[in-house]
């Protein structure tokens, strides 16, 4: 799946994520920190959402895309079914959630 970076999976999905005060400086997640991944319900924005401007509208930004800690979790492992080249159909039904 193509991200179309738009933010909104960041926000409308219920998904753990890796619990900002448990990363460590070097990136990565003490193994033994049962705290570790946190859940984020839907309509909550995740806390290492961010935007930059771009274009007609932001793009979303992972705050942790980057980080040894983010390997494996549920937000790297999101995938919708269809060509792995297909652009992100969640973004637009997610968009219309925001405007309906």
């Amino acid at each position: 799946m193509l991200c179309l970076r738009c933010g909104q999976c960041c926000i409308h999905l219920d998904i753990f994520i890796v619990n900002p005060s448990s990363i460590l400086a070097d990136g990565s997640i003490n193994p033994e920190d049962q705290q570790a991944m946190i859940f984020k319900p839907a309509g909550e924005r995740c806390p290492h959402l961010a935007f930059k401007p771009g274009g007609s509208s932001p793009l979303a930004v992972c705050a942790i895309h980057h980080l040894h800690c983010y390997r494996g979790t549920p937000c790297e492992q999101f995938e919708q079914l269809g060509p792995e080249d297909a652009i992100c159909v969640m973004s637009r039904y997610l968009r219309d959630l925001d405007e309906g």
